[in-house]
């Protein structure tokens, strides 16, 4: 039966690879080369989630940004009225980053850890009570109807204004509703409701009979400085809002974030040519094996950096901590498939010395190769799958996955034993015969 020869066509494959190496490389010296997120640059990112009734559309949100000094700002929807906002460094004092915390002593525990809970309506009334939206993002202010529950329905509640001139404001959650009820629907002495309670006192108010609750109800505490000129100028403009996340990166931070990123790089090529020149020293020229590894994981970290720039320039896709540790993964998973093509090779080597390394090399890929395949397409389905049905938080580091096992697949087979196979042949000497003074320096050597 005939033999699949690899080693044949190995300059097509050279010609594949150093096409699309260079392809990436023209990619990325277009600017920007790569979009850098907050980690890498500095500056502000926050995860609003508006809970105010009012539609709000990300054009009206970047536009209210812009008009507030921020044009910088880059918004991304992340779900229903929930948004993630990226803009420069905020002047913030220092400590107002510290959320309000509420201060509680428990008298029972069954529901310990849960949100604030009110009983709908007045005690006896039937019915059902109707939830309102907030008029002109007021939280004082209710005004259509949003929604209704059945009175007596227990609902979460998501958050409260005391300092109305009505009376509390509770924005609840109950049977797929959500709304503002005012304090005097609820039920009359929540004291009287049979489930655990607990004393609030919270920094900015005294606990009142109507605050008593399975749990806290925390307000959204204000800020100060331009963090805080920001919430106040988008609540007043679209109406309450809950802060998810909010995280400041300092210039000297990032700074130290790409040198540590640059670093973890360097060292993980140097470890890993140690690794393989000491593992293979059984074999000649072990060195060899050492830098075509290497080569090899150069070329698929250049496709990834390649492909990543065009990401960043086609759908605004930014470079952050999680792409690093998608790339060192990469590193690894490549280097992984190509140790087992070489330690198959030494194998060979070993059983066949009177054969010439070139037929070893194509007897170990055609004898790794269905695993190889195997491998890397059953993680690449996985990788397809929590791509599709997944988060935002990962998906950088899912996509340089996925770019990184194809390439590194491709190089193991196409590369890294083909480059060895070059070398012992003398291709590569012929290669770079035309690098000027070459010759002129081994005909001075002669």
């Amino acid at each position: 039966m005939k033999t699949l020869n690899l080693i044949s066509i190995r300059k097509w494959l050279f010609l594949v690879s150093g096409g699309t190496a260079i392809i990436a490389i023209v990619v990325l010296l277009i600017p920007p080369a790569l979009r850098p997120g907050i980690e890498f640059t500095s500056g502000t990112t926050m995860h609003l989630r508006f809970t105010g009734g009012s539609v709000v559309r990300q054009d009206d949100l970047r536009a209210e940004f812009a008009s507030l000094g921020h044009e910088e700002a880059r918004i991304q929807s992340t779900g229903a009225f929930e948004f993630l906002i990226r803009t420069r460094n905020l002047n913030v004092p220092p400590g107002s980053f510290t959320e309000a915390r509420a201060t509680a002593t428990a008298t029972a525990t069954a529901e310990a850890g849960s949100s604030a809970s009110l009983v709908i309506g007045k005690a006896g009334q039937t019915g059902s009570v109707a939830l309102r939206a907030v008029v002109g993002g007021d939280p004082c202010r209710l005004g259509i109807e949003a929604g209704t529950i059945p009175a007596g329905t227990k609902a979460r509640v998501i958050d409260q204004r005391t300092d109305c001139p009505g009376g509390t404001v509770y924005r609840v959650q109950a049977a797929g509703a959500t709304g503002n009820v005012t304090g005097y629907i609820v039920a009359a002495d929540i004291r009287d409701y049979t489930a655990p309670t607990a004393n609030v006192t919270t920094p900015t108010q005294s606990a009142t009979p109507a605050a008593t609750a399975t749990a806290v109800a925390t307000p959204r505490p204000t800020q100060t400085g331009e963090r805080g000129e920001l919430e106040t100028a988008l609540e007043k403009r679209f109406g309450a809002f809950e802060v998810l996340e909010f995280t400041t990166v300092s210039p000297v931070v990032s700074a130290a974030a790409v040198r540590n990123a640059s670093v973890a790089v360097v060292v993980a090529s140097l470890f890993i040519m140690a690794y393989i020149a000491v593992v293979f020293s059984s074999v000649p020229r072990p060195l060899r094996y050492a830098t075509c590894a290497i080569v090899a994981t150069l070329h698929d970290v250049i496709i990834v950096l390649g492909a990543f720039s065009l990401f960043g320039k086609v759908f605004g896709l930014e470079v952050n901590l999680m792409f690093i540790t998608g790339l060192l993964t990469v590193i690894g998973f490549s280097v992984h498939d190509t140790i087992v093509v070489f330690d198959r090779i030494r194998e060979n080597v070993r059983l066949a010395p009177a054969a010439s390394l070139a037929e070893n090399v194509n007897a170990s890929l055609v004898q790794t190769l269905g695993r190889s395949l195997n491998t890397s397409i059953t993680v690449l389905l996985t990788i397809l799958a929590m791509l599709l049905l997944g988060g935002s938080s990962i998906r950088e580091f899912l996509l340089v996955l996925l770019v990184g096992i194809i390439s590194g697949t491709y190089s193991s087979v196409a590369v890294a034993a083909q480059l060895l196979v070059a070398w012992e042949e003398g291709e590569l000497d012929r290669f770079f015969a035309w690098v000027p003074g070459r010759r002129k320096r081994e005909a001075t050597a002669g």
